[in-house]
């Protein structure tokens, strides 16, 4: 019998890797000769390195570069051999991300993308033409300024005076050269992974619905969506193209405008991006079971989550899947359209720092999964009598 797992993490609590171990290790309790196959998922959010380089060969080039507050840090980002190609696979989270930024520091009008632009250019610098960058997780709000100023770009105020590389300088933004940009970038075939087709700015862009769980006040999101307006306009003088228009510009509050206008990026969802690395399709092509699950699974998960695009994929060859969850929404209608079983890990009523406390994620993981799995031996068994 072929099993195949195929999890997020469950965020706060364990990695997808160590879902799916935990995972296996019930499935084999209940079926001990079972063939189990664990592809830790990612959809472009803090993890999806270690997802992709947890299914394939790869290496990791470690950079100096700033946070989000300018403090230096160490990070890494990957470098693999893709269709072919050298490709450098560059996590926005490792640089920008929301958990470098302690909860009362969480202030987007300080707060930039320089750090990613960083990445970047390291990665050019070491010789990657094909650049696949993710976009999950991130903790500002710049509209990708920061990121910009870090690869050559040089912004202005409305006095016409250079603006520094510190804090998020795009509500003084009103003019922009990209006269010293970096040259290889003209080379480059960026690829921007993300699950998110928010606009750049207005009610349902990037200040608006991310700012405030980046800490964003009502009158920062209304100072910060002016702005994004303000430098959509800007780029639209310099490029001749209205972001505003191309769903996923405000990705990671607004980096995939950015991306997309200054590098010429390319959108794709992060869930298809990681399942293609990973060759997650042949794998499903050969189980007879697929388990997927994440912390949460809910309507959000229907919008290019994890468990949504492996349910895709296992339908399309008619494989049964079940997701499983630290919890679940109790309006299971629209998830049952997509997994044939939705269950919870939690067996009773706990606290939430005792529910998501990784010992504790695992164990109940095993108890689940090894349930699961008799329950499904005895479905079986049944069905051929």
């Amino acid at each position: 019998m072929n099993l195949l797992i195929a999890s997020d993490s469950y965020k706060g609590s364990v990695s997808a890797y160590d879902a799916g171990e935990s995972i296996k290790k019930g499935i084999l309790r209940a079926i001990s000769d079972a063939d189990v196959t664990n592809v830790p998922m990612a959809d472009g959010g803090e993890g999806t390195i270690d997802a992709i380089l947890a299914n394939r060969e790869g290496r990791l080039h470690e950079v100096n570069v700033h946070d989000p507050l300018m403090h230096s840090i160490t990070v890494s980002y990957a470098g693999i051999t893709h269709e072919g190609k050298d490709t450098a696979i560059i996590e926005c989270a490792r640089s920008t991300g929301l958990p470098l930024i302690p909860e009362e520091q969480r202030n987007p009008m300080l707060l930039n993308s320089y750090g990613l632009g960083e990445q970047i250019l390291d990665a050019v610098k070491q010789g990657y033409q094909h650049l696949i960058i993710t976009l999950g997780g991130s903790a500002t709000n710049d509209g990708g300024v920061g990121m910009l100023q870090a690869l050559g770009w040089t912004f202005y105020n409305d006095r016409d005076e250079e603006l520094p590389i510190q804090g998020n300088q795009v509500a003084n933004v009103h003019r922009m050269s990209d006269q010293h940009r970096l040259s290889e970038l003209d080379s480059c075939q960026i690829t921007i992974a993300s699950d998110v087709t928010n606009p750049f700015h207005g009610k349902n862009g990037a200040t608006h619905v991310f700012g405030p769980q980046k800490g964003a006040t009502p009158a920062q999101l209304e100072t910060l969506d002016l702005a994004l307006a303000r430098l959509a306009s800007v780029f639209s003088k310099q490029y001749g193209e209205n972001i505003q228009t191309k769903p996923g510009s405000g990705a990671a509050g607004g980096l995939g405008g950015a991306l997309y206008i200054g590098l010429q990026g390319t959108f794709e969802a992060g869930i298809d991006v990681v399942m293609d690395l990973t060759k997650l399709e042949d794998h499903i092509k050969q189980a007879d079971l697929v388990i997927t699950g994440e912390g949460s699974l809910d309507q959000q998960s229907l919008m290019g989550k994890v468990p949504h695009g492996v349910a895709k994929l296992a339908k399309k060859y008619k494989k049964p899947i079940i997701g499983l969850a630290g919890r679940h929404d109790l309006e299971l209608e629209q998830l049952n359209r997509h997994l044939d079983v939705v269950l919870s890990i939690q067996t009773e009523a706990r606290p939430m720092e005792q529910a998501i406390e990784p010992d504790f994620t695992r164990k109940q993981l095993t108890v689940t999964s090894e349930q699961l799995i008799r329950l499904y031996l005895l479905g079986r068994a049944h069905s051929t009598n």
